[in-house]
């Protein structure tokens, strides 16, 4: 397909204000539906558009079934983050820019190129389809895919599938195609301090009773030593060879050439396949509201990224045990236990991508690189609880050095889509 192709449907695309998470753009979530369903009907596939109880519209087609060939569904999603704040943007956010190669705009790269994507791969395959392809287009990643489950449940027939190819992750550079392996999982709490007495003043009780915020600091420095390693007792990393990320590349994605990271063995693996814990928000009075009284009440929401095979029940139950066993001055704290999610780990070595890595190896200039994602995806949990035997691949056209998904300035290089696209179709050739 010609670049130029690719350029006016991405646009198009790029240019309906499909913001899942803005009620002000429900209708502009039903409008991308439809775009995406007039594009797979115009291809003669069956399509239509879904929605379970409380869930936006999501988009499902399929070719016609021949039981003797091999199934693969084909994932992306058609809603998009909101743009934050516009100064920041060198361009409008849905006014679709091609620049250098890229093409600027909100939901450029996450994930509207990756219906782009799927659309060529179906559209070049169609005279002779080597495989049944089934088509899922979902329109509430970017809230979290809160009625996956339900979605699956209903619509089992139409989503089952040998192979799952997301096309929701990305290249870990410009120009390197990248398998994603793994996806941490997460567990989340609430550590609240309650001190059984009334706020008083510090020139009465200060010195005698530790009030909340040093309890609190308290159980927070425990977390780590002083290399920055999580004390946390019985959580396991996972195993796998993972490419290295240069530590010079990865302060070019956290913006700052200055900031000082951990001292750690390979950052590659602390990301990607070890757990990690951040205290996401405090509970407290503010500076401006200061007075002199020594505070009982204090509480804390931290987040433990967990390692792709770590098992979250079992550590919600680590981080529990290590909040109460590190209480200091016998203070009156409690544990919430909050949200948990499994992280999943897409075997490289299986049939479907070992053939995608000889078509990336054989189309683009440098090798296949294997990364993991220190986020979870929790759609990607729900296909592998509900389809365990199907093949899971991950990739995606965007990249991490440029495409500033969920960022001002958003992007997608054009080429790797071209390729992709080329890759995704040579494969489904050759495992016919």
């Amino acid at each position: 397909m010609a670049q130029e192709e690719i350029v006016k449907l991405l646009s198009e695309m790029v240019e309906i204000k499909s913001i899942s998470s803005d009620k002000n753009h429900r209708d502009d979530v039903d409008a991308s539906a439809q775009f995406v369903q007039n594009l797979f009907a115009d291809l003669g596939l069956n399509t239509q558009v879904i929605k379970v109880a409380g869930g936006m519209p999501a988009v499902v087609a399929h070719t016609e079934i021949d039981p003797s060939k091999k199934t693969v569904l084909l994932y992306a999603h058609h809603d998009v983050q909101p743009v934050g704040d516009v100064d920041l943007w060198d361009t409008e956010p849905f006014d679709p820019v091609v620049k250098d190669g890229r093409l600027y705009g909100r939901g450029s790269g996450d994930n509207k190129s990756g219906v782009v994507v799927h659309y060529n791969v179906v559209k070049q395959l169609l005279s002779d389809l080597p495989v049944n392809i089934k088509i899922f287009i979902e329109g509430e990643e970017e809230i979290g895919s809160p009625t996956m489950s339900d979605f699956i449940e209903q619509n089992r027939e139409a989503l089952e599938a040998d192979v799952i190819v997301i096309a929701d992750s990305g290249n870990v550079k410009i120009g390197v195609p990248t398998i994603t392996t793994t996806l941490r999982g997460l567990v989340d709490a609430i550590i609240e301090v309650d001190q059984p007495m009334r706020p008083i003043h510090s020139g009465v009780g200060g010195g005698v009773v530790p009030d909340a915020f040093m309890v609190l600091s308290r159980v927070i420095a425990s977390f780590h030593n002083e290399k920055g390693e999580l004390m946390i007792e019985g959580l396991t990393p996972t195993d796998m060879q993972v490419t290295e990320l240069e530590e010079s590349f990865l302060k070019k994605m956290l913006g700052s050439d200055e900031i000082n990271l951990f001292d750690t063995e390979s950052i590659s693996k602390r990301l990607w396949l070890e757990p990690a814990l951040d205290v996401l928000a405090i509970d407290a009075p503010p500076v401006k509201d200061a007075v002199n009284l020594v505070i009982p009440k204090a509480s804390a929401k931290i987040s433990l990224r967990l390692p792709p095979t770590e098992d979250p029940e079992h550590a919600m139950k680590m981080l529990e045990e290590h909040v109460m066993r590190n209480i200091p001055w016998n203070a009156s704290v409690k544990f919430i236990p909050n949200s948990k999610g499994s992280g999943v780990v897409a075997d490289p070595n299986k049939p479907f991508t070992t053939e995608l890595v000889n078509s990336f190896n054989s189309i683009w200039e440098n090798e296949t690189a294997y990364i993991g994602v220190g986020g979870s995806i929790p759609f990607a949990n729900d296909f592998v609880r509900e389809f365990p035997n199907a093949e899971l691949v991950l990739v995606g056209a965007a990249d991490e050095e440029l495409g500033n998904a969920h960022a001002p300035n958003e992007s997608v290089q054009i080429d790797h889509i071209e390729m992709l696209i080329e890759s995704l179709v040579q494969t489904l050739k050759n495992i016919s």
